[in-house]
């Protein structure tokens, strides 16, 4: 699993970097800590394992049009493999409505991690929501009938918001679970009346995994916030005794409300880690940040495999 920043082209080498079953599994870079993005290849696979990814980052212009120069914002993200060659990958960030006329996205970087093909402990699932017809909710079900209970947690990986006729209206956008059953679970978005895609990974696990944990952050986490404030971090501590060595810690986005009429920007970080938490930022930037961020969410994801 690694962070990935627009722009890098070349597929990269992996190294196992997956979840599977067992006391092993959702292996990360030799070297546990905040993520840098530092892979080798450490085995060579028969077939691609599935890949999950979510936003960390971007900074995306207002002023953007896509190639039927309509007016809009819009960012996707993808893992790419070759069936043949199962030691590479590359990770993909671009704007799905875009040619080379266009300039939609100025930066932008993507967390991702592999699940091992048929664990049984842990499974991977991407929604799209397309919230011009009205779908707001969708059912995801589990390719077999779980027979234990599992954590669910989830990042955003993509989203598209028209910004041509609605002015100050806020990018928001939001995302959850509800049902969890033994046979999958009901999936669902919310946003703002600009919001016409919304994009999410779900990752699926089960509960009690051992040297694996998650969880959520939030700008409401921090007492007495200023309203819109730019800056914001706080501390996550893990459960007592849950890892003995410092784990690697995965961030992305799990839901923002950042004020409309100006170019979108967004980051979450991790770092400060150790064996028994991590401190988080969650940040937006400009000259006008200040007073635009009224809500973001990270999705946290520690694994104390190396």
């Amino acid at each position: 699993m690694a962070s990935w920043l627009f722009g890098w082209g070349k597929g990269k080498q992996k190294q196992k970097a997956y979840l599977e079953d067992g006391d092993s599994g959702f292996h990360h870079a030799s070297e546990p800590g905040q993520d840098h993005g530092s892979f080798a290849v450490s085995e060579v696979r028969e077939r691609p394992e599935e890949a999950d990814r979510g936003l960390k980052g971007f900074d995306l212009s207002l002023d953007s049009t896509d190639c039927q120069g309509r007016r809009c914002i819009d960012i996707e993200t993808a893992i790419s493999t070759d069936e043949n060659d199962t030691t590479t990958f590359r990770p993909v960030i671009q704007a799905g409505s875009s040619n080379e006329s266009t300039h939609l996205i100025y930066e932008a970087e993507m967390v991702w991690m592999e699940a091992k093909q048929g664990a049984q402990d842990c499974m991977i699932f991407t929604t799209t929501f397309d919230l011009t017809q009205g779908e707001k909710q969708t059912k995801v079900y589990f390719p077999h009938e779980l027979t234990t209970e599992v954590e669910v947690a989830h990042w955003i990986s993509g989203f598209g918001f028209s910004t041509g006729d609605e002015g100050e209206e806020p990018y928001d956008c939001d995302c959850w679970e509800t049902h969890l059953n033994p046979k999958g679970f009901m999936a669902h978005a919310s946003g703002s009346k600009k919001l016409e895609r919304l994009d999410v990974t779900w990752i699926v696990y089960k509960k009690g995994k051992k040297k694996v944990a998650s969880g959520t952050f939030s700008t409401q986490d921090i007492e007495d916030r200023e309203e819109g404030e730019a800056e914001n971090t706080g501390r996550i501590e893990f459960p007592q005794g849950q890892f003995s060595s410092t784990p690697t810690v995965l961030v992305g986005i799990s839901q923002f409300e950042v004020a409309g009429g100006r170019d979108l920007r967004l980051n979450v970080h991790a770092g400060g880690v150790s064996s028994t938490g991590f401190t988080w930022r969650l940040d937006t930037w400009g000259e006008d940040a200040q007073g635009t961020l009224q809500s973001a969410e990270g999705t946290w994801i520690a694994l104390g495999f190396g």
